[in-house]
This record gives structure tokens, sequence and C-alpha cells, in this order.
């Protein structure tokens, strides 16, 4: 069994309630989370999960593409929550395909792969997550490439000047 699958039923909880309040963000103007504060191009967050305080920063690309696509939210996210730290996902604007994902999240030319779930996906191993994140604070870009249901590739790119700021800031706070 992967590695990811035994936190999976978590993981879609909370990827779906971020979705919920990216959406409520984006239409209110409102969110629940509360803003621990912005770092160049990332913003950590607290918010509270099944009575507990979990933390993340997130992030939307500098640069989609294609251009000529509807997509929904994009964003990067790393999660805290009791217990288990660096927890890396994505929301990428569409569903992926769900045979021929091609999910992956590079850091300065070095890839990991992803798994998919609907319009999220996560690092296929767990074990690649605190690599993953010591890349992000070292490293200058991100790319997160994947293939849509209708069979679009799409690559988003994410600067990640600001991550080592916002992820010391959720350290502090959960």
């Amino acid at each position: 069994m992967k590695s990811w699958v035994r936190n999976s039923a978590a993981r879609f909880s909370f990827m779906g309630a971020l979705a919920a309040s990216v959406l409520a963000f984006g239409l209110s103007g409102a969110a629940a989370a509360e803003n621990l504060g912005t770092f160049d191009y990332w913003t950590a967050w607290s918010d509270t999960e099944n009575g507990a305080t979990i933390c993340y920063i997130s992030s939307v690309p500098q640069d989609s593409q294609p251009t000529n696509v509807n997509r929904g939210a994009i964003h990067f996210i790393v999660t805290n929550r009791p217990g288990k730290s660096n927890e890396v996902s994505t929301l990428i604007g569409y569903p992926f395909h769900e045979t021929n994902a091609n999910a992956s999240a590079s850091i300065d030319g070095r890839s990991y792969p992803m798994v998919t779930e609907g319009s999220a996906a996560w690092l296929a191993s767990v074990e690649d997550e605190p690599t993953f994140v010591a890349g992000m604070r070292a490293g200058s870009t991100m790319i997160v490439r994947g293939t849509s249901q209708r069979g679009t590739n799409t690559t988003d790119t994410y600067s990640l000047r600001g991550v080592t700021a916002a992820l010391n800031r959720i350290e502090q706070a959960c």
C-alpha cells in the first residue's frame, strides 16, 4: 500500500474544507482561517480541524500555462497539524485526469511524483515531504504539472521567495 493512502481521509477532508475556504474568501472577502502574515509570495494561516489547531502556508502561482483554459482556485499548501508536519498538497483548479494525471511538483529541477483525487494532489510518498519542504526552503522556483480530465497539460510556476519565513511562522503558531 502506498504511504499516502494511510492519511488520505484526513487529507481529503482538509482539502475539501480548504477549497471551501478559498471559494468563500474569493466570493465574500472573508474566510474562517486566521491570517498569520504574508511573506512575499506565501501566506501563513491558522485554523481548526476537528477541534485541533492546524497551520498552513499557501501561495498562488506567478505563472499558469496555458493561459486560455478556465480553471478554479489554484494553490500550493504545506500543512502542520498535531502529530504531522510538512504535509504537501496542491489545489490545481480542475479535476485531474483519472488515469493519466501526470502530476508532479519540482523544485529547481528535482521532480517529485504526486497522487491525485479530484482537483487535489499530494506527494506520492509521505517520506518525501521533509526533503521536499527543505528543498522549498533552499530553492527559488517550484513548478507543478498535471493533466486535466480533458487532457490539457498545465504548468504552474511558483516563486519560493518568502516560503521560509511563512514556514517559520506556522512552526511558531502550531
